[in-house]
């Protein structure tokens, strides 16, 4: 089925345990700032129903019932364009997805995980992933992916830490109905305004850390189960929260610190239960399906970037100046290589383990995210350049809606003729708003690190077919037997006449 909003809203009212600001919140529904991201996450239930857009969010069941389509398991290059657009819009439209995002991406590495289990060690994994997404799409249930462990001591392994052995979520009891689960995950989207938390290991296990090794389904009100929202990065909302802060007021607070009390799993909604082995294989999955989310998440993001920087150039009257033209040049350039390299990894993917599920290309999605992730900041410091002091100094909307002081404002903050003093204002307040700390710090670290990125793209990368190029560029034997490098001709491979060596420029030594 495909839920209304209404539906969606009603789901929410379900007594789960959340606090924000050292307070139980009653109702995220209707909280002042928790409210925002719960309107901002609707939009996964308007998109389905909008006749321009339910062709690319609606897909069928083996039943003929109409399905989220990022509940399905992508099996092709195309699957993964459609992937991709879906993300790509919804990030357009102003921040959609929220609830099938992490959640989606967790659900596409477990099903990799449980194939290559049930093959190598005869469990029925994949069995209870089907089941279980057929109940996510019989539902429509919103979904996040619960991912990042605390850690505690990072330099010890998760059973080896000292002060106690929670830092990571791990199974303290084995029950013939289910298990018992107890840990804290951090950093996770969207988890106030999801219905199920979908948990998954963050790093490889060896066998010493195998109660680690877990993976599981549960709703967000299950027993147990305690949400910390993050401290919102603005606490106005309604127009004056649209005005002093234009995307953030919409999706803030959207992490949480989620508690695992000793909470209990049924057997069914369990993937992954000491399998050590493919902890790496189920954190790698995750992490290559996650980064195509974010890099589409960066497209829309980019763009406004870019887009703000070439308007704020316009409503200044320097839009003409060949340094600020340098600058946008180069920010369009970012902006276009981030999307064309999320396009390429799912018109190149691959189909790792033998399995018939298709995944964005490793090498393109983790270049992709370094790409953005590594020059974001440089995106802001020119945003910020080009926008002057005024980004910082602008006035807030209770200035604005002041009678006596609008017109000193309206007189003195305005620019360039025919721009209204307003628009320049909203525009100010977008670039403050965007280029603080809370989009840099995610924009690094959301899906990885940096250092993840460069783990994979250096794991991912043919070594032997560069290194034969080098060889074969400096006629060193060996490149030979390369399978791209020892099939091409070459100069050699030309017959020409005899060399003609009586020419006294010729050095004797090479006669």
């Amino acid at each position: 089925m495909i839920r209304t909003v209404a539906q969606y809203l009603e789901s929410l009212d379900d007594g789960r345990e959340m606090w924000c600001m050292g307070e139980r919140v009653k109702d995220v529904r209707t909280h002042p700032t928790i409210s925002g991201i719960i309107r901002t996450a609707a939009l996964d239930y308007v998109l389905p129903h909008h006749p321009e857009y339910r062709h690319l969010f609606v897909t069928q069941d083996e039943d003929g019932e109409a399905v989220n389509y990022l509940l399905t398991s992508p099996k092709s290059a195309q699957d993964l364009l459609r992937r991709r657009e879906c993300f790509a819009t919804a990030m357009r439209t102003g921040g959609g997805v929220l609830l099938h995002c992490m959640g989606a991406d967790a659900l596409a590495a477990f099903t990799v995980t449980a194939n290559a289990m049930d093959k190598a060690l005869g469990t029925d994994y994949s069995q209870r992933v089907e089941n279980y997404r057929k109940l996510l799409m019989k539902q429509d249930l919103g979904i996040t992916g619960a991912i990042t462990d605390v850690k505690g001591d990072r330099g010890l392994r998760p059973s080896r830490q000292k002060q106690h052995p929670d830092y990571y979520l791990r199974v303290v009891d084995r029950q013939k109905e289910g298990i018992v689960v107890r840990g804290a995950k951090v950093h996770i989207s969207a988890s106030p305004c999801a219905n199920e938390l979908l948990c998954s290991p963050c790093r490889t296990h060896g066998e010493e850390d195998k109660d680690y090794a877990l993976a599981f389904a549960v709703p967000c009100n299950a027993k147990g189960v305690k949400m910390l929202a993050v401290e919102p990065v603005n606490r106005t909302y309604g127009a004056e929260g649209r005005f002093d802060y234009p995307k953030t007021s919409a999706l803030q607070p959207t992490e949480c610190l989620i508690v695992f009390d000793d909470v209990f799993v049924p057997w069914e909604r369990v993937f992954m239960c000491g399998e050590w082995q493919y902890s790496r294989m189920l954190a790698y999955a995750f992490g290559s399906y996650h980064r195509l989310f974010g890099t589409c998440k960066m497209i829309g993001k980019l763009e406004a970037i870019t887009g703000a920087a070439a308007l704020v150039a316009e409503y200044n009257g320097v839009a003409h100046a060949d340094h600020i033209r340098k600058k946008l040049a180069w920010m369009a350039m970012i902006t276009h290589m981030v999307a064309e390299l999320g396009k390429a990894a799912c018109l190149d993917p691959v189909k790792e383990f033998g399995l018939d599920v298709a995944m964005p290309n490793p090498m393109s999605i983790n270049a992709a995210k370094f790409t953005f992730a590594s020059n974001f900041h440089q995106m802001c410091q020119h945003l910020q350049d080009i926008a002057g002091g005024l980004c910082t100094t602008v006035p807030a909307y209770r200035d604005w809606q002041n009678p006596d002081i609008q017109p000193y404002i309206d007189k003195y903050l305005g620019a360039k003729e025919g721009v209204p003093t307003e628009h320049r204002l909203r525009l100010m307040r977008l670039i403050k708003d965007v280029t603080c700390n809370y989009w840099q710090i995610d924009t690094i670290h959301g899906e990885g690190s940096m250092a993840a990125q460069q783990m994979h793209l250096y794991g991912n990368a043919d070594w032997d077919t560069l290194k034969a190029a080098a060889m074969r560029a400096a006629h060193i034997d060996g490149w030979q037997d390369n399978p791209i490098y020892g099939k091409l001709l070459s100069a050699e491979d030309v017959e020409m006449p005899p060399v003609d060596e009586s020419y006294a420029s010729i050095p004797v030594g090479l006669k």
